[in-house]
């Protein structure tokens, strides 16, 4: 490293400090100031929102006239886009500009910061990083443990293979393989830490099986609506328990192998009004509990051939639900819905249990998963409310 990247990782672990999230010394806050984010990162991409969807803006750190702002963002606390569509960054944005989804992402240093304190490294535990993203994380935990402890896998080959360069460039050689995320890593099992820094729906169950007795599992419990992240510890019965974190984090869905299928249904639906603004959903809090009373929907604004705004609601067995953004005269929202379910009666009836129990926040809430299921409790996991996760 030369002495002037030593120097912005240097002034990037002095402000974590400086935020509370990095100890003033210890062995986190030395692998933050050992570790070059720019090696890992050396391209990403700038977002803007537009009328016609999201649009990227490549930075390269290898471009003369690039290489200030590349490196006003890449030594700062801030998430970088460097996937999209499946693809490397430099081949996404070929002519450096373009659209499309975000599908990986280098973590704002902070948040993995906040995450790897909760993960709590003493003692040396065999971790496994599910979503190995750009190599940074997995770059901290062999600086911190060992290359021999970690043990990093993504389904991206281009995320893997990239990553694993960068990683022994930088003298660092832990495991790196290219695997669906759902299935853990048995080849290196037991762990005694997993963490994910990618969103799941419910927690795999594979990872039961590969954690040891006493072992921590972190990871985002996330759906289309909402979701926190979450801390479990396995027993020596296989159960793991744990709560949800206060501090509020959110990380990309898996990918998989093998996704689950919508079904689509063939339903004109039926017509009502309800007066709960759909915008509430932006509350974390809410959404937290609506994420837990309609599972598996996604949802997403759109906008109708009027030029009207709708939030539009689908469930993978085809229950769907649409509800207009702007109130009709008397300030009720207008809403069709249809399948098996009706989503937004489940989101008002979210509602209703959210205020009548204070408007709690993820942090009142737990979960346990043992094999045969797993479910979300709120205040206590022997007769407090449960929502399953599967």
């Amino acid at each position: 490293m030369t002495r002037a990247v030593h120097a912005y990782a240097s002034r990037l672990t002095d402000r974590l400090v400086e935020k509370g999230v990095l100890a003033p010394t210890g062995p986190l806050t030395d692998a933050f100031r050992r570790v070059d984010r720019g090696v890992f990162v050396p391209a990403f991409a700038l977002y803007e929102h537009t009328p016609e969807g999201t649009r990227y803006r490549l930075l390269r750190g290898d471009v003369p006239e690039q290489r200030e702002e590349w490196g006003s963002h890449v030594y700062a606390d801030e998430t970088l886009i460097i996937e999209v569509k499946g693809k490397p960054i430099l081949e996404a944005l070929p002519h450096g500009t373009g659209k499309g989804r975000c599908t990986s992402s280098s973590t704002m240093p902070g948040l993995m910061a906040q995450i790897l304190n909760e993960l709590d490294l003493d003692g040396d535990p065999r971790v496994l990083e599910i979503g190995v993203g750009s190599g940074y994380n997995a770059a901290i935990l062999s600086e911190c443990l060992g290359s021999d402890r970690v043990t990093s896998i993504d389904i991206s080959p281009r995320l893997v293979s990239d990553a694993a360069e960068r990683l022994t460039g930088s003298g660092y050689h832990p495991i790196v393989a290219e695997y669906d995320g759902h299935k853990g890593y048995p080849d290196r099992a037991p762990y005694d830490r997993i963490i994910s820094t990618t969103a799941f729906t419910h927690v795999p169950p594979a990872w039961l099986d590969q954690v040891a007795s006493g072992g921590l599992i972190l990871v985002n419990i996330a759906g289309g609506t909402g979701g926190a992240m979450l801390i479990l510890k396995v027993g020596e019965d296989g159960t793991a328990q744990g709560r949800f974190l206060p501090e509020w984090a959110g990380f990309m869905p898996a990918r998989s192998h093998d996704p689950r299928l919508r079904t689509s249904v063939d339903d004109e639906g039926t017509s009502s009004e309800t007066s709960l603004d759909p915008a509430l959903l932006r509350d974390l809090a809410f959404a937290f509990v609506a994420q837990l009373a309609t599972v598996d929907a996604d949802n997403v604004l759109r906008t109708a051939d009027d030029g009207t705004d709708f939030l539009s609601m689908e469930g993978r067995d085809g229950a769907w639900a649409e509800v207009d953004i702007e109130p009709a005269r008397g300030g009720r929202f207008q809403v069709m819905q249809g399948g098996p379910r009706r989503l937004w009666t489940m989101v008002e009836a979210a509602h209703r249990w959210w205020v009548g129990h204070g408007e709690p926040d993820w942090s009142a809430f737990g979960a346990t998963v043992t094999p045969e299921e797993q479910f979300v409790w709120h205040d206590s996991p022997v007769d407090g409310h449960r929502w399953s996760l599967v």
